[in-house]
């Protein structure tokens, strides 16, 4: 790639006898005379220092408390004056004077994307950038937003500094006060302050704000989500006193030995005006969570040792300039996240209280040992997912109910870690993750996907790297949380990065480091000089151009290393590995660090199979520390525009105007949008459960009873357990249990006392786990763990056959057979069932017939491309053509023999016995030639009566589940309909499926209709939609009822796979493949009645 005139080096100048001083002073012209938004050498102006999140209270008992709005703090969110320019050319010129009128202007919510608002449009690309790539410029028309707030400053901050707060801006900003430039900033998602003490007045202040969307900084804002310009984060103003607490980093060292901590501190004020200091004290002391103080006597230093610290000539100042022994603290982790109250006070010589700022501490140690990651010295598996800002109605601008939201979900659904996928969030998040428990990967606001590695080897964006990591951890360093550093994502791998790396690692010695991209250890004798096409093997990037054969050939390449990771990171880290791959590094000899999935199970639409896989294998190997799944939450926009009965959601491509997007890549979360669960979501509670139940034999009693957590005992839970048959508790009990440490079992005897078992039935043994007290995420009661177990199932009894009198069969035409009987008449065209009806009332209303196919899910089209592997069974059920058709008339009734073929490749017999009472046993046996490819669905698929709305089935529920996202769906009996049976994925896709059904039951409002019982289980599902019409909407408000209900009576379905969503990874595994040549099943149509026992029914053989 060409340089341009930022990389030329006094080196290159001096060739053309220019001296260094010159060369100098040539790129300091160029620099001053190129925008600071399109100049990487220049990410800040005037803004001050970043530092941890506080606030000035003046006095201790505020401190303590912690209430932001009781310290000397003011919010500016709310309306503001907005004028949206779509290119820099066209903003108002002198719009930030005192004497500019913005009276016709509009107004706009801060904080807010104003593309949300109304303004512009958003972008979604996943890596594309939006703008050629020719750093730092940006060759695109550039969009502004100008920003206008009039303020008043409190009159008792008169004597002290004013400083005006940031949360985040996308992507850069200018600032003024009262017509006076104050500076600018970068970096979207960390704050920027600055100190406005000299420029605001008495009086009606002027605050204008200039807003790009593009600047050099987008070319490490590369992140898979929503381009979003604006004010996207909270702006308020704070004082603080001339002589002030600035910042302070806070370190806990944990001696469990000796039960006992040292909490370190390393504070440092701010002296404005150089003021003598002298006889003033900074103090500190730590509250516990009742508000006791700890120590007997407050840490103290004096001020002036503090703003004078010397540095020494070798070596560096010890961290701990006060400290602080704990005896017998309360440690803190996700279990149980037991925070203290730091305040810190600065008192002048009289004794009073200048400031003070407070924090909320939490003692724990963070450590990593050989393979594995230390909490307290105790082992952890990360269960983890990439968190996106993200909100359907605000973009990146999250709510912070919002975000209260998110983390109650996460401890509900048994997630005890957040990666900051790919940036810092706000800070009141990681309040939240501090109070609530939850692990923080946090990670810099940095990607540059598109050109992949370029940047992080370019010399003359070192400043830039380093800025946004430095800036990230002295924001965040004091969280309890946040027990890992990123240093971004999907950027390469370069000098860069061990840039950051070092610096962090000097500053903060009490947490590792990760980053993917750090892969390959080039001077290691093992070490294989990387091509594009060996990329994909070595590393975890994906090469498309490389065909599945090619990357398993490559025997010595399958360790999935190069052959380790640098040194510079301390977790081996890999994306969407399969579990096999998984399982194969951790048989490197070379790998001796934890192994993480920063990003796995890629969860776009119906999707999350395999999660149960992946899990036992990581509960399996110390080495495999566990994931962060791909994502949290689909980024959604609700569409309010389109009104449908249903939410329906927008994505890339719906606002883009023509420019590059990436369709619905952006909706791949584990939540929607609103943040309602998905099925997805339940199998995650089920597999991150923290009480595992197994057993040898249920049918003894004899049930195993794990206690999965790494730091808390059985004591938090009750446990309970139910004799079921099919719709009923027999029998229950609670479950007396030990208090068994974390990772112990204990094993309990369930007295299932003896009971009469009836023909046909089945009985089951559900277990359950459940909070037995109010915490802080959920009430008592709430179900953290379940589980079933087959107890005992009795053969079904035989059903009385009735004779074919009062059966009228008229196959005059074998192409078109009529049979009527005792209340039903039906009709078989051309071999298949055309037409059933019970009385006057209609069931099938079009043909019941084979089906190969189904509506494409993300994973099946964009992922293994199912639609071209298997491009022959998406038509293979109308290509099928009538063989032969026999009919006899039997005993019972009349049996009739259909047989369909296409040519060679493919034979289907459909055999058909009916009965005078109406009953109709269907067997299907299929048969294809090793020449074709594998099915997706083997089935028969029919329209049916809408009135049929009410639904029963015995089988897995209640939610949709799929071959391999079922272990979460019992068996049992549940009621639902086709509207709740089906879920709304954001692009419309296959869906509502349960498996293990061994009846279904579709019935009228006065309950009259029929019921489906398998010959063996079978997969079922009911849309109020036909196939194309999922497989043609782009869209939930797409979708066109037709008025009948579609009913799909499968066989079998292949998984719904998502490894990863865009490569053959995309599939299901092996044993959730249709891969054979030839299956069979059988069903049994049954009409019922108002007053039908259906378990009974479903008990029977017909």
């Amino acid at each position: 790639m060409n340089l341009n005139l930022k990389s030329i080096s006094c080196g290159i100048l001096l060739l053309s006898s220019i001296t260094c001083l010159e060369a100098e002073n040539i790129v300091r012209q160029w620099r001053d005379n190129q925008p600071e938004w399109q100049n990487q050498y220049v990410n800040g102006v005037n803004r001050l220092p970043s530092r941890s999140t506080t606030y000035s209270f003046r006095d201790v008992k505020s401190a303590l408390e912690g209430d932001r709005n009781k310290s000397e703090y003011l919010s500016l969110n709310g309306k503001w004056k907005f004028c949206y320019s779509d290119n820099v050319d066209d903003v108002p010129v002198g719009f930030y004077k005192t004497d500019f009128s913005s009276s016709s202007w509009s107004s706009i919510q801060v904080p807010s994307c104003w593309e949300m608002q109304g303004y512009g449009y958003p972008i979604y690309t996943n890596s594309t950038y939006p703008f050629p790539a020719r750093p730092p410029f940006v060759d695109r028309n550039n969009q502004v937003g100008c920003y206008i707030k009039e303020f008043n400053v409190p009159a008792k901050w008169n004597k002290d500094r004013v400083i005006l707060h940031f949360g985040g801006v996308y992507s850069g900003f200018y600032v003024w006060v009262n017509g006076v430039k104050v500076g600018y900033s970068e970096d979207s998602c960390l704050p920027a302050e600055f100190d406005i003490t000299d420029y605001v007045k008495s009086g009606t202040n002027k605050l204008a704000v200039q807003v790009f969307k593009w600047t050099d900084g987008s070319y490490m804002e590369d992140a898979d989500h929503w381009r979003m310009a604006g004010i996207h984060r909270e702006v308020y103003l704070m004082s603080i006193p001339d002589v002030a607490i600035y910042d302070y980093g806070v370190r806990t060292l944990v001696d469990l030995k000796n039960n006992k901590a040292t909490i370190q501190i390393r504070p440092e004020i701010t002296n404005q005006n150089s003021e003598d200091v002298k006889g003033w004290n900074l103090s500190a002391q730590l509250y516990d969570a009742d508000g006791r103080p700890v120590f007997e006597k407050e840490m103290s230093v004096t001020a002036n040792y503090v703003i004078n610290e010397p540095y020494p000539q070798r070596d560096n100042v010890y961290y701990g300039m006060m400290e602080g022994i704990i005896s017998r603290p309360v440690l803190w982790n996700s279990e149980n996240p037991y925070l203290y109250t730091l305040v810190m006070k600065l008192t002048d010589k009289s004794g009073k209280v200048v400031d003070a700022r407070s924090t909320k501490i939490g003692i724990r140690d963070i450590r990593i040992d050989g393979n594995r990651i230390l909490v307290n010295e105790t082992p952890i598996k990360l269960i983890g997912v990439n968190r996106h800002d993200h909100s359907e109605t605000g973009g990146k601008t999250v709510t912070r109910q919002e975000m209260l939201e998110d983390v109650l979900l996460l401890k509900r659904y048994n997630f005890n870690t957040v990666r900051t996928s790919h940036y810092p969030n706000d800070p009141y998040f990681y309040d939240l993750c501090d109070k609530y428990g939850i692990y923080v990967m946090d990670e810099a606001n940095l990607e540059t996907h598109h050109q992949k590695g370029y940047l992080a080897n370019r010399p003359e964006w070192s400043t830039p790297y380093m800025e946004r990591a430095v800036r990230m951890v002295v924001r965040d360093r004091n969280h309890p949380s946040v027990f890992m550093w990123s240093l971004g994502n999907e950027s390469g791998c370069g000098p860069n990065h061990a840039a950051m790396s070092g610096w962090i690692k000097d500053y903060d010695p009490t947490r590792p480091v990760h980053y993917e991209g750090a892969q390959g250890i080039p001077g290691h004798p093992l070490y294989k000089p990387i091509g594009r096409k060996e990329a994909s093997i070595v590393t975890s990037e994906i090469d498309h151009n490389i065909k599945e054969p090619e990357k398993t050939a490559k025997k010595e390449l399958f360790v999935y290393a190069n052959p380790d990771d640098p040194a510079y990171v301390d977790v081996v880290s890999r994306m969407y590995p399969l579990v096999e791959e998984l399982i194969a590094m951790t048989k490197n000899p070379i790998m001796k660090r934890p192994i993480i999935m920063c990003e796995y199970a890629h969860s776009m639409g119906n999707s999350t199979g395999g999660l149960k896989e992946y899990w036992d294998a990581i509960w399996q190997h110390d080495a495999l520390a566990g994931g962060y799944i791909w994502d949290w939450i689909d980024q959604g926009a609700l569409d309010e525009e389109r009104k449908y009965e249903k939410k329906s959601w927008n994505y890339g491509g719906d606002y883009e105007k023509g420019e590059h997007n990436d369709q619905n890549f952006c909706t791949n979360g584990v939540i929607s949008a609103d943040r309602t669960t998905k099925p997805a979501t339940e199998e995650c509670k089920y597999v991150f459960a923290p009480i595992a139940f197994s057993t040898l034999s249920a049918h003894t009693g004899k049930i195993i009873i794990t206690n999965r957590n790494f730091f808390t005992n059985t004591d938090n839970y009750r446990f309970f357990w139910q004799l079921r048959d099919e719709d009923s508790v027999l029998q229950e009990g609670e479950i007396s249990v030990p208090s068994t440490p974390a990772g112990e079992s204990f094993e309990a005897n369930i007295p299932v006392k003896d009971f009469k078992a009836e023909e046909g039935a089945e009985y089951w043994l559900r277990l359950r786990a459940e909070l037995r007290t109010d915490n802080l995420y959920a009430k008592a009661g709430f179900e953290v763990a379940w589980e079933q177990f087959e107890y005992l199932s009795l053969p079904k009894a035989e059903t009385v056959k009735t004779n074919e009198a009062g059966l009228n069969v008229d196959d005059s035409n074998k192409n078109s057979i009529k049979i009527s009987g005792k209340g039903f008449n039906m009709e078989i065209n051309d071999g298949y069932i055309s037409g059933y009806s019970l009385g006057n009332s209609e069931i099938i209303k079009s043909t019941l017939k084979p089906n190969f196919w189904r509506a494409s899910t993300d994973n099946d089209w964009r992922g293994w491309k199912a639609d071209r592997i298997m491009k022959f069974w998406i038509t293979a059920a109308e290509k099928l053509k009538t063989a032969s058709i026999d009919v006899r008339k039997t005993d019972s009734g009349c049996n009739i023999k259909v047989l369909k073929t296409i040519d060679n490749l493919v034979s289907v017999s459909l055999t058909y016995n009916v009965s005078s009472d109406g009953i109709i046993g269907v067997d299907y046996s299929f048969v294809k030639s090793p020449s074709l490819p594998e099915l997706i669905r083997i089935g028969m698929q029919g329209e049916f009566s809408n009135k049929l709305n009410n639904i029963t089935y015995y089988g897995r529920g209640p939610w949709e589940n799929y071959s391999d996202r079922l272990a979460s769906a019992m068996v049992g009996v549940y009621k639902t309909t086709p509207s709740e049976m089906g879920f709304d994925y954001v692009v419309p896709q296959e869906n509502a499926n349960r498996c293990d059904v061994r009846w279904m039951s579709l019935q009228t409002k006065s309950k009259g209709g029929i019921m489906i019982v398998g010959n063996e289980p079978l997969s079922v599902s009911v849309w109020e939609f036909t196939q194309k019409a999922l497989e043609d909407a782009k869209h939930i408000n797409e979708k066109v009822k037709n008025g009948n209900l579609t009913v799909n009576i499968d066989h079998a379905q292949a998984g719904v796979g998502g490894t990863d969503s865009w490569s053959l990874k995309a599939r299901p595994a092996v044993d959730k493949r249709l891969l054979d040549g030839s299956y069979s099943y059988g069903f049994t149509i049954v009409p019922v009645s108002a007053n039908i026992n259906l378990k009974q029914a479903g008990r029977l053989k017909y």
